[in-house]
């Protein structure tokens, strides 16, 4: 008697500017399962109450850490002018990817047993037109 082989939903994982969450369908059984959107994020009404709790349950430590790389993030786009360089510096660049990969690790330590992680995230490096961009901008600072 063969069993057949038990497949996990399917997670991707990654952050998108003011989303929320980091954790979005992967797969269509997925997303029929659980819906569109950062899986992991919570829906507000205009006073701040909760209208659509988070459809996976995480830790507050894990959120925490997820709600603050979220705000963190928006902070990459050049605040003045988006398509302008980023500010980030090689070492702040570093410290967030850092941040990120932990992050990577309790989910899977969390969500490992009942979903497949695909890590889509880029991961930064410093913009190799900053120096130049700063140089010509100098009301503009880099984020260390």
């Amino acid at each position: 008697m063969t069993i057949p082989a038990m497949t996990k939903d399917k997670l991707r994982f990654f952050f998108d500017f003011g989303a929320g969450g980091c954790l979005w369908a992967g797969d269509e059984a997925t997303q029929s399962q659980l819906g569109v959107g950062p899986l992991d994020a919570a829906v507000y009404d205009l006073q701040g109450h909760v209208v659509v709790p988070p459809r996976i349950s995480l830790p507050s430590n894990v959120h925490s850490l997820i709600s603050h790389l979220d705000q963190e993030y928006l902070g990459y786009l050049n605040p003045l002018y988006p398509p302008d360089p980023s500010l980030w510096t090689q070492a702040k660049c570093d410290r967030f990817n850092n941040d990120v990969d932990q992050l990577l690790v309790l989910l899977q330590d969390e969500l490992g047993t009942k979903f497949v992680i695909v890590d889509q995230q880029k991961r930064h490096v410093e913009d190799p037109a900053l120096g130049e961009f700063l140089a010509a901008n100098p009301n503009q600072k880099p984020m260390p």
